[in-house]
């Protein structure tokens, strides 16, 4: 519901604050006196179009404020969740700003938003109904969900959807699947010639590794055979080699030791030092025996690195790449030989699902027949008593016969029709509203007081599913006057149980019915005129509704009357 209402230097207005109340508020006042203006800028709240011209004359802005009370409005929740806006408390505040450079700024909770947001957000929080546009009624794609609602069956509709979006996850995954068939087909042969490359050459992990540590040896193979020799010659071979040399040491430290027993661990160190070069000089020399001098099998490990490297290069650079590569092709290619398989499992699944959602589609839309004739009757006897004596009311159900473009067909009675996210009707409200005349669409009615009507009509009986807190009527009262003026005042203030209501009228007996009275009225002061809304008092209630009823000036005999309107009214 709207908590307040801030408006400063828009049209008329200075500046002020009002507070509404839950129920029935109404809003009464000269012709002129700024009634329409106040709710022109509750509208820039929501969304509509914004011009420099709204601004007060000496200001260079004008700014509309408002707080709402979003308990008890799930939706909205879930929308500003979605969006990712932090209500304050159970509370959001909306502000709009216009200046004279004829920009624009929205706000949420004191935060930048765009005037879409604002729309959106609006149609979670108002239904603005007379010489306005933000009408939700008027909008085709609304009514369906309005008759799921009045007619209980949020639930069904809530299974069907889920379902509904297994099968969409299901259609998807089918369609993932032929495509990748498809492409595997394509590219089969490209396939089988890419592993048969690979399979040719069967490289082993690291072995382009290993095949440069052969190459290094066998190309130097010569070199490591010489040197291989020369050290054998330096350790064993020539005059005075390392072991020659060692032995001569040993013979030395053995004499010595004989005469100094300390020098014994030397001459072992000089013994093992011997046996090292011995056996170091052998391995040398069976080294250089083993050195190949081998140009074929150089030639071989050559061509062989050429090989991997000419597949490193095609796949992936790095020889981890191109075995990775031969998985991913024998995959593929084995999968291919699957796939016939999982897509007519895949298909099973579908069309199990399929016909689970057309069995809830086709409940669904018996029970949206069996609720649409109820609503009929039940609408045209309500509008009667609000002055549209020879009115009709139908709902018009269709359904699309499924293209080949559907996302879902689903069968019901031999016919394939499109799954829309509610099932397979299409909803809409027609009314006429003059005896003889054809029903045409809700959005091709009459503006101003009929329409208004119309939709008191609708929200009466659809009151207790719309879920929006707050609804607005102006000109509601537009051609009525009397005992139908009374039972236009009594319907809205049922409608105010289950909704805030604001009102702006010129009826006495409307005006009897409010919970809370406004006055519009203009104040002027030092040759400047300005315009607010003010709350009445009980006394000044019952004094405006007299006035009302007499004009300007207040009788004896109209405050009887008003008073007797509100005792009615109220009672």
């Amino acid at each position: 519901m709207l908590r307040s209402l801030y408006i400063k230097n828009y049209a008329l207005i200075e500046e002020f604050t009002v507070t509404f109340e839950r129920g029935l508020n109404i809003i009464t006042g000269e012709t002129g006196a700024g009634k329409s203006i106040v709710l022109g800028a509750f509208g820039l709240l929501i969304g509509e179009r914004a011009v420099p011209d709204f601004i007060r004359t000496g200001a260079d802005k004008a700014i509309v404020e408002a707080e709402f009370d979003i308990a008890g409005n799930p939706n909205l929740v879930k929308f500003l969740a979605e969006k990712e806006i932090e209500p304050n408390g159970d509370a959001i505040v909306l502000r709009r700003e216009v200046t004279t450079k004829a920009s624009s700024r929205g706000y949420v909770n004191d935060s930048p938003a765009s005037t879409t947001l604002l729309k959106e957000l609006g149609n979670y929080l108002v239904d603005l109904h007379g010489q306005h546009e933000h009408q939700s009624l008027l909008h085709p794609h609304h009514h369906i969900r309005m008759l799921d609602e009045f007619g209980g069956l949020v639930a069904d509709v809530e299974r069907y959807q889920v379902e509904r979006t297994v099968l969409l996850s299901l259609v998807s995954e089918l369609r993932e699947l032929k495509s990748r068939e498809a492409k595997l087909s394509e590219e089969h042969d490209l396939y089988e010639f890419q592993l048969q490359e690979i399979l040719t050459i069967d490289p082993e992990a690291d072995e382009d590794t290993k095949i440069e540590q052969e190459l290094l040896v066998l190309e130097n193979a010569e070199e490591l055979r010489d040197s291989a020799l020369k050290i054998h010659e330096a350790l064993y071979e020539i005059d005075g080699s390392a072991y020659e040399r060692l032995g001569l040491v040993k013979e030395q430290l053995t004499k010595l030791r004989d005469i100094d027993a300390t020098l014994t661990e030397p001459l072992t160190e000089a013994q093992s030092a011997l046996a090292i070069v011995a056996e170091l000089s052998t391995w040398i020399s069976r080294y250089a025996e083993r050195v190949e001098l081998d140009p074929e099998k150089l030639d071989g490990f050559r061509d062989r690195a050429h090989q991997i490297q000419r597949l490193k290069k095609k796949f992936g650079g790095t020889l981890d790449a191109v075995l990775l590569k031969k998985s991913e092709l024998e995959a593929k290619l084995s999968f291919e030989e699957e796939f016939d398989a999982i897509i007519s499992e895949k298909q099973r699944e579908i069309e199990k699902r399929r016909t689970a959602l057309a069995g809830i589609a086709k409940k669904l839309s018996k029970a949206r027949a069996k609720v649409s004739e109820q609503i009929g009757p039940q609408i045209v006897e309500i509008l009667k008593t609000l002055g549209i004596e020879h009115s009709a009311f139908e709902v018009k159900i269709e359904r699309a016969v499924a293209s080949e473009s559907s996302d879902i067909a689903l069968a019901i009675n031999g016919t394939n029709f499109a799954a829309n996210s509610r099932g397979v009707d299409d909803i809409e409200f027609f009314i006429s509203t003059n005896a003889g005349e054809k029903p045409k669409p809700l959005a091709r009615v009459a503006s101003g007081g009929e329409i208004s009507r119309i939709m008191l009509a609708l929200k009466t009986i659809l009151a207790k599913s719309d879920k929006l807190p707050l609804l607005v009527f102006d000109e509601i009262d537009i051609g009525i006057s009397g005992r139908v003026a009374q039972r236009v005042g009594r319907a809205m203030k049922n409608l105010a149980a289950d909704h805030q209501i604001i009102s702006i009228t010129h009826l006495a007996q409307i005006a009897a019915f409010g919970d809370a009275h406004f006055l519009a009225e203009k104040l002027s002061d030092k040759g400047s005129t300005s315009s607010r809304l003010r709350r009445l008092s009980e006394k000044e209630h019952a004094e405006e509704v007299a006035r009302l009823i007499s004009g300007a000036e207040v009788s004896r005999s109209s405050l009887q009357n008003a008073r007797a309107l509100i005792d009615e009214a109220m009672g």
